[in-house]
C-alpha cells in the first residue's frame, strides 16, 4: 500500500513537472476568460544538413562552390485556445478534446475537480493555481 502510495505521488509530480509553461493564461485581454493551451508541434523539426565542399572544375565537368552547414531548426509549438480545443462549444474539455495537448490530457483528471468528465476553464485555472503554474498576480 504504502508503494503504491509513493507511485501514485512520483506519477502526479511528474505530471506536474512535466507540464510546460505554455498553459499559463495569455497576455491578451480576451484571454482572462479562456485559457490557452500549447498544442503539440506545428512545424516538425528539421535535422542540420553538412557542408559541401567545393569541387574544382575537370574535363567535361563544372566548378561547383561549397555550402555552407545548416543548424537543425527544433520544432515549433502552436498556441491553441480553449476554444479550439473545445470541438463542441459547450464551454467545457471533455478527455477527447484535450487530447491534442499531450501534456492537458496527462493531468486532465486531477484538474477535472468534480470528476465529471469534463474540464471547465475554472477547474483548469484552480488546478493551475494550485499547482503553481498560473500567473500570480497582485489584485487590487
Amino acid at each position: 500500500m504504502k508503494n503504491q502510495k509513493s507511485l501514485v505521488a512520483a506519477l502526479a509530480l511528474g505530471a506536474t513537472l512535466a507540464m510546460p509553461l505554455a498553459f499559463a493564461q495569455s497576455s491578451n485581454a480576451n484571454a482572462s476568460a479562456q485559457p490557452d493551451a500549447a498544442a503539440q508541434a506545428a512545424t516538425p523539426a528539421t535535422p542540420a544538413t553538412p557542408a559541401t565542399p567545393a569541387t574544382p572544375a575537370t574535363e567535361g565537368t563544372a566548378a561547383t562552390a561549397a555550402t555552407p552547414a545548416t543548424p537543425a531548426t527544433p520544432a515549433t509549438p502552436v498556441k491553441k485556445s480553449w476554444s479550439e480545443l473545445d470541438v463542441d462549444q459547450n464551454g467545457n474539455l471533455s478527455v477527447s478534446e484535450a487530447q491534442p495537448v499531450n501534456s492537458l490530457s496527462k493531468v486532465f483528471v486531477q484538474a477535472d475537480a468534480n470528476a465529471d468528465g469534463q474540464l471547465s476553464p475554472d477547474e483548469y485555472k484552480a488546478y493551475l493555481a494550485s499547482s503553481g503554474k498560473g500567473k500570480s498576480g497582485s489584485g487590487g
